[in-house]
């Protein structure tokens, strides 16, 4: 049997839902905390490894765009790198991360040095510690 309560209505001394009720949580997605510029931003990171570089250029302005190139060392005896995902030069994505990211990810130097001075995934511990004490005494 159905009852004459109106289910429809949130009792508002219990939840606080009512005509007069206030959000308590602030504008922006819950958890996190607007930034001043309202979350705009552009990033490049470059992560390097002995055998891959992995360049990220990230545009936020309202909506969160992406481009990435990766490049891995040459595998047996050939020397060098080889572009294995993305394109060749972020130019290509100006339209989708800018012109402005774009050209500025396009300047960045490829980083031999720091590859080099990297110790590959089969390196053994002293071959690391050997490689660590190297970049400490520079």
């Amino acid at each position: 049997m159905i009852s004459n309560t109106d289910h429809t209505r949130a009792n508002t001394e219990v939840s606080g839902t009512g005509p007069g009720a206030k959000a308590i949580t602030g504008d922006g997605l819950c958890g996190f905390a607007p930034s001043p510029a309202k979350g705009c931003s552009a990033t490049l990171t470059m992560h390097i490894t002995h055998n891959q570089v992995i360049v990220t250029a990230q545009l936020d302005m309202g909506g969160h765009k992406t481009a990435q190139r990766v490049l891995e060392r040459r595998r047996g005896s050939k020397a060098g790198w080889v572009l294995t995902g993305g394109c060749e030069a972020f130019a290509v994505d100006a339209a989708w991360i800018s012109a402005e990211l774009a050209t500025l990810a396009d300047r960045l130097p490829f980083p031999f040095a720091v590859a080099n001075m990297l110790p590959n995934a089969k390196a053994s511990h002293s071959a690391v510690a050997a490689a660590a004490q190297e970049v400490a005494h520079g």
